[in-house]
């Protein structure tokens, strides 16, 4: 079901393949999705090179 369906003045079947609202709400969905992803990435490298360095300066000690 598409959201605009209910609220949309133009809604008609198979409108929102030519729709410029649906288009730019969903390339807005993109982006985000895009942005999301990059940050992920980036914390995600951030936690790993965390992670050695802890078990780098632990694994000298023998215990």
């Amino acid at each position: 079901m598409l959201p605009c369906k209910e609220h949309c003045s133009h809604y008609s079947d198979g409108c929102h393949k030519t729709c410029g609202r649906w288009r730019a709400r969903c390339m807005c969905e993109k982006m985000q999705r895009e942005r999301k992803r990059n940050y992920l990435k980036l914390h995600e490298a951030l936690c790993r090179e965390t992670v050695l360095r802890c078990r780098e300066n632990t694994a000298c000690r023998a215990y």
